[in-house]
């Protein structure tokens, strides 16, 4: 008890060498059922399960109330008890799972409090969630297309790096193949049936006899391996989650700045598991394991008020229950980095210009489209002037057409001159 009190001191009080000054928070959301089956799942019925296909269940809107809890313990210092717009801004994926995840996460929060409470038989509020629609999406779902991003991935699965790797669980996904009538090809094929299996079992379904000899064991390392698909080399690190990165940094520069009266103090960004490991792996902290259920990433701005200088530390809880996050040791710089070292180390992902470097080059299609169409309308245009000055010539149009402009311009007396 006395150790919770000398912490909660320490994260309030200026008085104290390090003061937390703005926090980013990127989780997972809650407890879900199966997005989908494999075609012999014996429990691939929806009806046996306790909401459709995908949804956040009772389970995982706990998990985040506590998790929401959790964090008002932790930056009550941060944020007011009375919602402040001003205070905190929350994104989420534009996915029902993850939007109903940072409601519940909002709610423990934010329990109602004075003038606040405008229901007394419910003790909750509602508290504004972002989002824009995946395609659009290029900060959180990451699903927004990009050309480049493309482009370099497919260049990587087809290094000697990623088939090597790929073929080391061949075997694997032969077996998996032949037993689950899906054809598993990738390490992303891996994952998606490891999350099946494991949520089957999380509610005590049977698994089948065939699952043993590779459930959890022999499954666990590939469906590892898959969030680091999509951040596998530094362009890709770039695209993906280059813009989020650069949202939290400037956050963080604008309350360094100290211009604003009222900074931001917090952002969440409610998302998925490929949205935890893709940030971690791209930042080169990720450990392997798939993240679990409210599995959270915590960057901390901490102002030092011994140096009178910023830093950063990054904190990660890979569990669904509450738990501590550990800290996590920043590539060349250690536990805490200095603002001005981050920014250097992470350069590649900081700099990025999503929108133009996505967007300008031309898409192959439409570039064909393009100058088939410019041909098309070159040979129509020197053909129409070729026949236009041939029948000029056998008809004597140019004199006729010189005479109509010379009427044309002849002024006309109107009737009321």
């Amino acid at each position: 008890m006395i150790v919770f009190a000398v912490f909660l001191l320490c994260f309030g009080s200026t008085l104290c060498a390090e003061t937390v000054k703005y926090a980013a928070i990127i989780y997972r959301h809650g407890d879900r059922t199966p997005i989908d089956t494999y075609p012999t799942d014996p429990w691939r019925n929806e009806s046996l399960w306790p909401v459709k296909f995908g949804e956040l269940t009772n389970i995982g809107k706990r998990q985040h109330y506590a998790l929401g809890q959790w964090l008002r313990r932790r930056y009550s210092h941060l944020l007011s008890e009375q919602f402040d717009p001003t205070q905190i801004y929350v994104r989420s994926t534009d996915v029902d799972r993850t939007l109903m995840s940072a409601q519940a996460n909002l709610a423990g929060l934010y329990p109602p409090t004075g003038n606040s409470v405008w229901d007394k038989d419910l003790m909750w509020q509602p508290i504004p969630v972002h989002t824009v629609p995946e395609k659009d999406d290029e900060l959180l779902a990451m699903k927004k297309p990009c050309m480049a991003f493309d482009k370099e991935k497919e260049k990587y699965i087809h290094s000697k790096a990623y088939k090597e790797r790929l073929i080391k669980y061949q075997p694997l996904m032969k077996y998996l193949s032949a037993n689950t009538g899906l054809k598993v090809k990738t390490l992303y094929d891996i994952d998606n049936l490891y999350s099946i299996l494991y949520i089957e079992q999380i509610y005590n379904f049977t698994l089948p006899n065939w699952t043993h000899s590779v459930f959890p064991n022999k499954m666990a390392e590939p469906a590892g391996y898959s969030f680091t698909e999509f951040t596998a080399t530094p362009l890709m690190a770039r695209l993906k989650i280059g813009p989020l990165l650069k949202q939290i940094l400037t956050n963080m520069f604008s309350v360094m700045s100290g211009k604003k009266s009222k900074d931001l103090r917090m952002s969440m960004y409610s998302g998925h598991d490929l949205t935890v490991g893709s940030v971690l792996n791209g930042l080169g902290l990720f450990d392997g394991k798939c993240p679990l259920y409210t599995s959270t990433v915590l960057m901390e701005l901490i102002y030092d008020n011994t140096t009178q200088s910023h830093f950063i530390k990054i904190l990660y809880r890979n569990s669904s229950d509450i738990v501590e996050p550990h800290v996590l040791n920043i590539t060349k710089c250690g536990e805490k980095c200095p603002v001005s070292k981050f920014i250097k180390i992470y350069d590649n992902i900081l700099s990025v210009n999503w929108e133009y470097e996505c967007g300008k080059q031309f898409p192959p299609l439409l570039g064909i489209s393009f100058f088939i169409g410019l041909g098309l309308f070159v040979i129509i245009y020197v053909a129409h002037k070729m026949h236009f000055a041939r029948v000029s010539r056998e008809y004597g149009f140019n004199a006729g057409y010189s005479n109509i402009q010379a009427v044309a311009v002849t002024p006309i007396k109107t009737l009321e001159e």
